[in-house]
C-alpha cells in the first residue's frame, strides 16, 4: 500500500508539472538555472521570466503573488535595492489582507533604511506602528522615531514644502524625489489613509514636473485602480490621457484613455478638454493656436 501511494504522488507531482502553462514553464527553466549559475545576469533572466507571467496573468492570479515576492526576494540577494522595494510595494498594494503583511512591510523597511533618508524612514516607522500596534516589533520600530512630536502626516508636508529652494523657487530635484518616495511608501504601508489618494496624485503630480513619466503613468494608474471613487480618479484619468497625448505622443493611447474618460465622466469639469483634445489628437501647439485663434476671429465677427 505505502508503495501504491507513492506512486500516486509522483504522478501527481508529474500531471501539475505537465498542466504549467508556457510562461510558468519559462520561470522553472530560470530558476533552475539561477539556482545552479547565480549571478546578477542569471536572476534578471529569472525576474524577467516572472515578469512576462505577470503582465500576461495580472495580479488576481495565485501563482503571481510568488512572483512578485520571489522577484523582490532575488533583487535584495543583488543589491538591487530600489528594484526590491518596487517588488514589496507592488505586494503591499495588491495583496493587504494577506496575514504575512506584517513581515512585509518590515522587509520593506529593512530596505528602506539603506537609503539613508531619515523622514522616509520616520514615516515607515510610524506607519507600521499605526497599522500593527500588536507586532512585536512595533515597540522598536518607534524607538527608531527621530521626529517623534510629528505624524507621518506632517512629516510628508514638511517634505513637499521644502521642495522648492526659497531663493531661487526652483524645484529641488534630490527632494523632489524623496517627496515621491515618500508618498508612495506612506500608502503601500497603509491603504487605508484618508487622505491616500491626494498623497498619490500629488506625487504623480511631482513625477511628471520631473519629467519621470512612467512613474507619473503608474501613480495615476494606482489611483485609479484602487481609490475609482475618489474624486482625484477623473482627474487622473484625463491626465493620463494628456501625458500620453502631450509627453509621449502615443496618440492611439491617448484618444483610447480620453475616451474612456468621457464615456465615465461626461460632466467633469475636464469634459470640455477632453474632447477638444480628442477631436484634434496629434495636431501640434502651432495648429492648435491657430486654429483657437479663428475660432475667436469668427466668434468676435459674428458679434
Amino acid at each position: 500500500m505505502r508503495i501504491f501511494n507513492i506512486i500516486i504522488v509522483i504522478a501527481l507531482l508529474a500531471a501539475c508539472k505537465s498542466a504549467l502553462s508556457p510562461e510558468e514553464k519559462v520561470v522553472e527553466a530560470a530558476s533552475a538555472y539561477y539556482k545552479d549559475h547565480p549571478s546578477d545576469s542569471s536572476g534578471m533572466a529569472l525576474i524577467a521570466a516572472m515578469g512576462k507571467y505577470i503582465e500576461l496573468k495580472g495580479y488576481a492570479d495565485s501563482t503571481t503573488a510568488r512572483y512578485v515576492l520571489e522577484s523582490a526576494r532575488i533583487s535584495s540577494d543583488l543589491n538591487q535595492t530600489r528594484q526590491a522595494m518596487s517588488y514589496y510595494k507592488t505586494y503591499l498594494v495588491e495583496y493587504p489582507d494577506r496575514p504575512d503583511q506584517p513581515n512585509r512591510l518590515a522587509e520593506y523597511i529593512k530596505l528602506a533604511e539603506k537609503l539613508d533618508q531619515p523622514e522616509l524612514n520616520d514615516i515607515l516607522y510610524k506607519s507600521f506602528a499605526t497599522r500593527f500596534p500588536e507586532d512585536d516589533r512595533t515597540a522598536s520600530m518607534t524607538d527608531k522615531v527621530q521626529q517623534k512630536d510629528m505624524a507621518a502626516d506632517s512629516i510628508l508636508w514638511h517634505i513637499g514644502r521644502n521642495m522648492f529652494n526659497d531663493t531661487t523657487f526652483r524645484l529641488n530635484e534630490q527632494r523632489a524625489n524623496l517627496y515621491i518616495d515618500a508618498c508612495e511608501a506612506a500608502v503601500a504601508a497603509n491603504a487605508t489613509l484618508p487622505n491616500a489618494p491626494e498623497y498619490l496624485f500629488h506625487a504623480a503630480e511631482t513625477s511628471s514636473t520631473l519629467h519621470n513619466i512612467p512613474r507619473a503613468i503608474g501613480l495615476y494608474d494606482w489611483i485609479l485602480q484602487k481609490y475609482p471613487t475618489n474624486k482625484r480618479a477623473s482627474t487622473s484619468l484625463f491626465l493620463k490621457g494628456f501625458t500620453y497625448d502631450n509627453e509621449m505622443k502615443d496618440f492611439e493611447k491617448a484618444g483610447k484613455y480620453y475616451h474612456e474618460f468621457l464615456e465615465k465622466y461626461p460632466n467633469d469639469e475636464y469634459a470640455a478638454s477632453a474632447k477638444f483634445l480628442l477631436d484634434n489628437l496629434g495636431k501640434s501647439e502651432e495648429e492648435l493656436k491657430k486654429m483657437l485663434d479663428q475660432n475667436k476671429q469668427a466668434k468676435d465677427s459674428v458679434q
